[in-house]
């Protein structure tokens, strides 16, 4: 379950999730967020270095349907890696959707960037592989 094990857990929108994970029997998925067939995204090397849910995708919690809120093109993935402090934050808050920081986001995220040192790619084959 995943996410849903702590986001809207009990909601009846989600017995198709709930009784495929009970069955073992898969969901037919319809996918909202795409990307081209010649891109590498890793969900992991991301969440792993404290870029939320929500720098992507948005308030999912918040979405009665899922919807695609962010461009997911080349530049815009260029521009956070090149700047990426404002979309780091501590990895152990990368699903907590609703986590507002105490201070300047981006002082947070070069924080994180420095203890972690992440140094994100702009070479073509980071994504293109």
């Amino acid at each position: 379950m995943n996410c849903h094990e702590r986001i809207a857990p009990k909601s009846d929108k989600l017995l198709l999730v709930r009784e495929s994970l009970a069955s073992g029997s898969p969901i037919p998925w319809v996918r909202v967020h795409k990307l081209p067939d010649f891109v590498y995204f890793d969900h992991s090397a991301h969440v792993r270095r404290g870029v939320s849910c929500v720098s992507c995708h948005g308030r999912v919690d918040r979405m009665e349907q899922i919807v695609q809120v962010k461009p997911l093109s080349m530049a815009w993935c260029l521009d956070c890696h090149r700047n990426p402090d404002a979309h780091l934050r501590p990895p152990d808050l990368v699903t907590d959707l609703g986590w507002v920081p105490e201070q300047d986001p981006a002082a947070i995220g070069q924080q994180v960037r420095t203890q972690l040192n992440i140094n994100p790619s702009t070479d073509c084959s980071t994504c293109h592989r």
